[in-house]
């Protein structure tokens, strides 16, 4: 009986030589190496793109998040001079508070249009000489009257209002009818009655009071 012979690649025996020839023809011969390396590169090529393709959307996932949430907080925090509404459509707030600024006993007129301009909209903007504040945005978010003051590019804070300082007389804010001390920090509300008032100390002479 004719000693059995091994495969030197595969470790597997066969019978005799011829057997032995036949299965490296088959399964040794460059050929079939080389058809073995083309599938094989094949299979890594496509696993390459698959991991390309699904990094592609995950990234593009993350970016659209990423970009809607940062998008979503600076609207929260966007300063008001810079931040155009464009106007009453698409807005997630729309609130309304009343403002009456009295200086030394006469009301002072609050014009039409403040934040409002050619393609322009503020968040805080006037339509007519109401005294009445438009308080909307394109997120919900919080508002000051100072940024309101800010857009009509006055000035008011816990020492003026205007050009009437505390150095010259007394300034106070009175809101639904309690006085304020927040002053240009109180976030407006919804139906506020807000009063600013400011007596020049010559008045308060001229009526007998200290």
């Amino acid at each position: 009986m004719a000693e059995k012979v091994r495969c030197e690649i595969c470790d597997r025996t066969f019978k005799d030589i011829e057997g032995l020839a036949q299965h490296n023809t088959a399964k040794h011969s460059s050929s079939s190496r080389e058809v073995k390396t083309s599938v094989n590169a094949k299979k890594v090529r496509n696993w390459a793109i698959f991991v390309v393709i699904l990094g592609l959307i995950i990234g593009g996932i993350y970016l659209i998040v990423s970009s809607t949430v940062s998008g979503i907080n600076y609207c929260k925090i966007a300063p008001v001079i810079d931040t155009n509404i464009g106007g009453h459509t698409n807005v997630k707030l729309h609130v309304h508070s009343n403002l009456r600024i009295v200086i030394d006993g006469k009301e002072q007129f609050i014009p039409a249009n403040i934040g409002v301009s050619p393609g322009i909209m503020r968040p805080l903007h006037t339509h007519e000489p109401d005294n009445k504040i438009h308080i909307e945005g394109l997120c919900p978010r919080e508002f000051t009257i100072g940024e309101f003051f800010q857009v009509w590019g006055k000035r008011f804070d816990s020492e003026c209002i205007f050009d009437k300082c505390t150095d010259s007389g007394g300034l106070r804010m009175i809101v639904n009818g309690k006085e304020n001390k927040e002053f240009d920090k109180y976030v407006m509300r919804d139906e506020d009655k807000i009063v600013i008032e400011f007596v020049s100390v010559k008045v308060n002479l001229g009526n007998g009071t200290s």
